[in-house]
């Protein structure tokens, strides 16, 4: 008995969107006169694999889906049985499914062809439309109000704090998306528009002219969702293990805002031995948005000479950003921040100096504040706790930090 063979296959990149519907099947029938035979099933992330085979004259047809093809579907393995035996009768045979369309083939000339009346294949690219837009309206979804509903309309914050260059690719992906879920769209509307008039589907034999093009575009999609992915893996990552945030014990930096021994000049400040999250540690980047930015936690206790002791915790973040506006708009979202917070209540501060000023508890309860003076903004969370503390009013540790804004 004869040992049968495993088939030796060759793989290429696809050449054709999948609207394009002639220049898929002059593309295919191409391959099999250089002996390449479309296996079934042939189709996986933009790669069509192929049987190498003897060169031989094949037809293949591209028939939009009457249901859904998507990975989730009932019929996503194919068509249904009785149109596939009717395909059967005709002499074409089901090979594969790609995008919103089942593809035939046939080894016979004289084989009468699938459905060629566009009355009929115009109830199939009905059903196809219905789907295209359903995938329209979630591609939109995913590609811009996902990240905006992610970032809880915070986008402006998010950039800064995880960097321009970082989340660029991440903004485009998510653009490129809902483009590309668009131009896919229409062109399946204008490809039901051409079936309905009888008109030419596609590139035909012209189909190597575009492709170039096409495998440079899913090339650059490609390439630009996987560093997306990795960049916003990364971000996840670093923020979950505080990396770049520096002990408060091993920084020698200066501030340009006021920190608690500020608070109370002249005493000394003893940071409480407790590594929880960012707590007493201190985070220093750049950004081309926003060059200068800080963000500071410290807590514990600050005592001086003459035995007064402040104890509590200070929370600053600190930008310079390239233009006001910019600024401007991190003011808002740190409010918008703030309004998420549970028990939010703005409170009254009064501080004539500065450009912009608000006051709000949250969550925890503890006095928040977000000053704005001209291109600085500064945000910050102050509390004491003991009895014999020092108390300090809003007006006054407000006032402490906005200082620090006006000084040049």
């Amino acid at each position: 008995m004869e040992e049968r063979r495993e088939p030796k296959l060759a793989h290429r990149l696809i050449p054709c969107p999948q609207y394009d519907v002639s220049g898929m099947e002059c593309w295919l029938s191409d391959m099999a006169s250089q002996g390449l035979l479309l296996q079934q099933d042939g189709f996986f992330a933009g790669v069509a694999t192929f049987e190498k085979t003897t060169p031989q004259k094949v037809k293949y047809r591209l028939q939009p889906a009457e249901k859904s093809t998507g990975m989730w579907a009932d019929y996503n393995d194919g068509p249904d049985e009785e149109a596939v035996e009717l395909s059967k009768a005709y002499g074409w045979e089901y090979i594969a499914k790609r995008g919103e369309f089942h593809i035939y083939r046939t080894f016979d000339p004289e084989a009468i062809e699938l459905h060629t009346d566009p009355q009929v294949q115009a109830l199939a690219m009905n059903a196809m439309r219905k789907r295209q837009r359903d995938n329209l309206l979630s591609g939109i979804f995913w590609g811009l109000f996902y990240p905006w509903l992610l970032f809880k309309g915070k986008i402006m914050l998010a950039v800064i704090h995880a960097g321009t260059f970082p989340m660029l690719p991440v903004m485009i992906a998510c653009v490129w998306m809902s483009i590309h879920s668009v131009i896919q769209a229409v062109r399946l509307i204008q490809l039901r528009k051409k079936v309905l008039q009888g008109e030419e589907t596609g590139s035909g034999h012209n189909w190597k002219k575009k492709a170039k093009g096409y495998h440079a575009n899913n090339i650059l999609r490609r390439l630009i969702y996987l560093v997306a992915i990795l960049l916003f893996l990364k971000m996840m990552g670093e923020q979950m293990i505080y990396e770049d945030y520096i002990p408060l014990t091993d920084y020698t930096g200066e501030m340009p805002f006021a920190t608690m021994e500020d608070f109370l000049p002249g005493g000394e400040m003893k940071l409480v031995n407790m590594k929880v999250g960012n707590m007493n540690t201190v985070r220093e980047w750049t950004d081309i948005l926003s060059p200068v930015n800080y963000e500071w936690d410290e807590v514990g206790e600050v005592t001086h000479p003459d035995g007064r002791v402040l104890s509590g915790g200070l929370e600053v973040i600190y930008h310079e950003t390239k233009a006001d506006w910019i600024a401007k708009r991190l003011a808002r979202e740190y409010l918008l921040k703030g309004k998420s917070e549970r028990d939010f209540s703005e409170l009254e501060l009064s501080l004539e100096e500065v450009d912009q000023v608000t006051a709000y508890t949250g969550s925890l309860h503890f006095p928040c504040i977000i000053l704005r003076e001209g291109n600085r903004i500064l945000y910050a969370r102050f509390y004491t706790n003991g009895s014999d503390t020092v108390k300090m009013s809003l007006e006054e540790w407000a006032g402490l930090l906005a200082q620090c804004l006006l000084e040049e």
